[in-house]
């Protein structure tokens, strides 16, 4: 017989939503935080796109696809072949339905990279990155069955390390870039990401970069 989820399940999923709100709230704050506060190098671009993982498992499920991806590049050297770079993504959910339960898994994840231009020709950029980064899992579960025990439960779990990749930037206009990237995590949860921004310039272009 199917039922709904007792108090202590409905109140364990509130509690875990909100965590999940709590945390996209924070990684948001923390974004507009690095784009604010000063610094020797100088900001003055900003990429927003969709990341594609080839995805792990976790809590017995998935994790999902897309994800939303912003970044932004701190440049370091007047030739702007130097960047640090800071990026987040939060994943669309993945989720897993049975007629006995249903279980939905989050992703979050964020790099803090550093990247090198090593070859530039016209309106073409390929560079280089490596660096650390972050995971942070969550997996909402809710069984619709009363079989006298919960076959899973709530899970959270967060990692880090590393990574490194490459990237071909394109310009588009005189304010606004093509990006692609690829790149690969090692951490405890490894996987290959694949990377499609819009980068828009809210400063004019350096004349290093200028045709």
């Amino acid at each position: 017989m199917l039922t709904r989820k007792n108090a202590n399940q409905e109140t364990g999923s509130i509690i875990l939503k909100t965590r999940i709100f709590s945390l996209a709230g924070r990684v948001i704050v923390g974004l507009v935080l690095i784009l604010s506060v000063p610094v020797k190098g100088q900001i003055y671009r900003i990429g927003g796109g969709l990341s594609f993982a080839s995805g792990t498992e976790f809590n017995s499920g998935e994790t999902g696809n897309p994800g939303l991806k912003i970044k932004t590049w701190i440049t370091l050297d007047k030739r702007q072949t130097i960047h640090i770079v800071p990026s987040i993504s939060v994943y669309n959910p993945y989720k897993l339905e049975k007629a006995y339960l249903t279980l939905t898994n989050y992703m979050f994840h964020g790099d803090l990279d550093g990247q090198y231009t090593f070859f530039q020709e016209g309106t073409l950029k390929v560079a280089g990155f490596a660096g650390a980064n972050f995971t942070y899992l969550v997996s909402d579960y809710e069984q619709l069955v009363d079989l006298g025990k919960e076959v899973l439960s709530d899970a959270t779990d967060f990692s880090v390390g590393a990574n490194v990749g490459g990237c071909l930037e394109m310009r588009m206009g005189p304010r606004w870039d093509f990006n692609v990237s690829g790149k690969y995590l090692f951490s405890k949860y490894d996987h290959f990401i694949i990377s499609v921004e819009g980068v828009y310039y809210f400063r004019s272009r350096r004349r290093t970069y200028r045709r």
